[in-house]
């Protein structure tokens, strides 16, 4: 009986041990998507790192700090940790965005790593127009196309400054 125990005890384990081939994907993608932000963060002078298209646009730095800012806050309300933006003004110049880039993604794949089942699952209070709550899957999606929807903003930006972004990928 005590060997029949130890199976099922091992078969357990290696059950949940199993990885969710959906999140393997997303893990996978999401490091390629900071790469590719990293390299579209980084096509930019710091010079420019300032430069608005409009006065109703963010600035190039700003952008990018938002995206890194948006991320974390998401990526810990699904692991359910604190999530403390920094305090200050945001930073402009472009050492401290890049760093502070770099890390965001970095922290979000550490989280993405940890995240179980029942977090992904579960129902969490967003700010959305007409969407109220979202399941962790779906804020893990929108994070995605989040970071895609203002990489391809500062793209833009950088091609007003004649500067050829990055080749896509995926």
């Amino acid at each position: 009986m005590r060997g029949g125990l130890v199976a099922v005890g091992v078969m357990a384990a290696t059950l949940t041990l199993r990885a969710d081939p959906v999140m393997e994907e997303f893990k996978s993608r999401w490091a390629t998507t900071k790469a590719f932000t990293l390299e579209v963060a980084d096509a930019m002078p710091d010079a420019d790192y300032g430069f608005k298209p409009t006065p109703g646009e963010m600035a190039f730095g700003a952008l990018m700090w938002h995206i890194a800012i948006a991320n974390e806050f998401r990526f810990s309300q699904i692991a359910g940790v604190a999530f403390q933006p920094p305090a200050g003004p945001l930073p402009s110049d472009k050492p401290t965005v890049l760093k502070g880039l770099a890390s965001s993604f970095d922290h979000c794949a550490a989280i993405a790593d940890k995240l179980t089942p029942a977090q992904l699952d579960a129902s969490y209070p967003v700010d959305w127009v007409g969407m109220p709550a979202a399941t962790g899957r779906q804020i893990l999606s929108a994070m995605f196309t989040h970071t895609a929807h203002h990489r391809g903003q500062a793209e833009v930006y950088l091609r007003l400054k004649g500067i050829v972004p990055p080749k896509y990928r995926y």
